[in-house]
């Protein structure tokens, strides 16, 4: 199933592979990109099938962002009753959440720059069309899409503040972008990496994040911040906190305490954007 086709806006030849179209100009940067990363030991970051959900020893945690995505995806579509609804699933990977974004949505996309999961993507059974794309040059017409689900990727991208340009342009007016982050820059998780400095070189992550700092990235992009959530507590110790949190009533408890004392320590960080 590979082929190519031309884009009738620009005039570009596109390739496809295994049924992925390829709507990236260059493919050079990415490969070499994933070459780098191979060589630095990170290539699991890239080709490893990513765990089914609700799976691990943060399980527990991720429940609960489903939980509060659900609400927020659930309050979205009661306000766009009766109207048609196109979601993107921006950085989608492995395409894992596509089959839970499909019930908010009556056309849903999912886009990566990565080939090998792509194809994974591509053979699951959610409905939806997958394609490769440069967040940070985006082939879609701007004003496309009512809602984008930008979920721990912002993190990977080292041109972030191109990334969130493109995004506010691709962002229909009225429409939801729900991006999601590590809260890695606050000072619990910034202990954590000081106490355990192996752990930052295994991680592919180049932005660390603040609720502060990350809202001022999305003002400057022109995107509205209508709300911020923080999600999830733990130990700031890497090693002990994938340990103790295995256990939900660890996880709960952490949860009860942080929310009440140190409510900007969370470990991950929700962002409800529009477009200014």
């Amino acid at each position: 199933h590979s082929g190519s086709g031309r884009c009738d806006a620009c005039g570009h030849d596109y390739e496809s592979v295994a049924g992925v179209p390829l709507l990236v100009r260059d493919k050079a940067p990415i490969e070499a990109q994933i070459e780098v990363a191979r060589a630095e030991g990170k290539a699991s970051w890239y080709e490893i099938e990513q765990p089914e959900e609700f799976t691990g020893p943060y399980r527990h945690h991720l429940r609960k962002r489903r939980a509060y995505l659900d609400r927020v995806l659930g309050r979205f579509r009661q306000t766009r009753a009766g109207q048609t609804v196109t979601a993107l699933d921006l950085g989608c990977g492995d395409g894992a959440h596509m089959r839970w974004l499909s019930q908010y949505t009556d056309r849903l996309f999912g886009s990566d720059y990565n080939l090998v999961r792509l194809e994974r993507a591509a053979l699951r059974r959610h409905g939806g069309t997958v394609f490769m794309a440069d967040v940070t040059d985006y082939p879609v017409a701007d004003n496309s899409f009512d809602l984008i689900f930008f979920n721990h990727v912002l993190e990977h991208i080292p041109q972030d503040a191109k990334a969130l340009a493109e995004v506010r342009r691709i962002l229909k007016p009225g429409g939801l972008l729900v991006l999601g982050v590590p809260n890695e820059g606050a000072a619990f998780w910034q202990l954590a990496y000081k106490l355990e400095p192996n752990v930052r070189q295994l991680t592919d992550h180049v932005n660390f994040y603040t609720d502060r700092t990350l809202s001022q990235k999305c003002a400057a992009a022109g995107l509205v911040v209508d709300h911020v959530e923080h999600l999830g507590w733990g130990v700031p110790h890497w090693n002990l906190d994938f340990i103790v949190r295995r256990w939900k009533i660890v996880d709960d408890t952490l949860e009860a305490i942080g929310r009440r004392i140190i409510p900007r320590q969370a470990t991950s960080l929700y962002l409800l954007c529009s477009k200014a």
